[in-house]
């Protein structure tokens, strides 16, 4: 090994001692700066998300209000409250429209909220049972208070002793409107006491059976509410078919029936008995 280069060795280790030792006095010089940096961020970190917290309960607090002003017009000023120029009443017309404009009491100039609207919905649909669905809003810009509906859609007529109504595929009785429209409902004689706002489902699905018969050619259509039971009066026949139970299976026997005593050339008129039909019995004899 060449002594010679043992002193710039030595040379270099003292530089890079001496490298070492400068480093180590800047560091310590200079963290005292350091930490007041990072002191400050993190304050500034602090007021941020504090800041934050307040901007977004300032906020809620003005929502908040502003919800109870819009909500409720009892909390706010006059000249804040919104007032009715116009009413309109849309979705459907005839007699059903005259009959929602009784139900609204609100007049020109009236302040009126959003609670007033709901409950205005709320009063049409318990009240007016043909209603499938009711809106009631305010338009800001006009001054207008639209009232929207749109009915059920009919599905048969139901004729009482007293009185005629009509009734939807869900089974839901309301009143019969008499739009010249309706006139080609199935209309079903009831006789007896009708219980409840809605239809049994075998009273719809037999109605349903009926209305979907094109061979049977019915005259009329007889239900007795206490007995539930029916009867039809066909074209040169009348058809006791028992209990509503089992209705449309019923009138697809008729139909075989019918064309069996058309075959063998039964004289008119005829009855049929169906009150044995559980029993595997049909009876079939002449009414006159």
């Amino acid at each position: 090994m060449d002594i010679r280069h043992k002193p710039c060795l030595l040379g270099s280790r003292k530089a890079g001692i001496l490298m070492l030792s400068r480093k180590k006095k800047a560091t310590r010089r200079f963290a005292p700066i350091r930490g007041k940096r990072e002191k400050a961020l993190r304050i500034k970190r602090i007021i941020l998300v504090l800041s934050a917290f307040a901007v977004i309960f300032a906020v809620f607090f003005v929502l908040n209000k502003a919800a109870d002003m819009i909500f409720d017009a009892k909390s706010r000023p006059q000249w804040l409250q919104w007032h009715v120029k116009k009413i309109n009443v849309g979705g459907e017309n005839g007699a059903i429209a005259e009959e929602v404009k009784k139900y609204i009491t609100f007049k020109e100039g009236d302040a009126i909220s959003y609670s007033d609207c709901s409950a205005l919905e709320g009063l049409l649909e318990d009240n007016l049972k043909e209603l499938k669905k009711v809106s009631v809003w305010r338009n800001y810009f006009t001054g207008d208070l639209n009232v929207k509906i749109k009915k059920h859609e009919p599905f048969g007529r139901i004729e009482t002793e007293n009185k005629k109504y009509l009734f939807a595929e869900n089974g839901l009785i309301f009143n019969d409107d008499k739009s010249p429209r309706y006139e080609a409902l199935l209309k079903i004689k009831t006789e007896g006491e009708i219980k409840g706002e809605f239809l049994s489902k075998e009273f719809v699905e037999l109605v349903k059976a009926v209305k979907g018969e094109t061979d049977l050619s019915v005259e009329e259509f007889t239900v007795n509410m206490d007995k539930q039971s029916f009867g039809l009066t066909l074209k040169g026949a009348y058809a006791d078919m028992g209990g509503l139970k089992d209705g449309a299976g019923k009138i697809k026997v008729l139909e075989r029936v019918m064309a069996e005593s058309a075959r063998r050339g039964f004289k008119e008129p005829f009855k049929i008995d169906f009150n044995y039909f559980n029993d595997g019995k049909i009876y079939l004899k002449p009414s006159a």
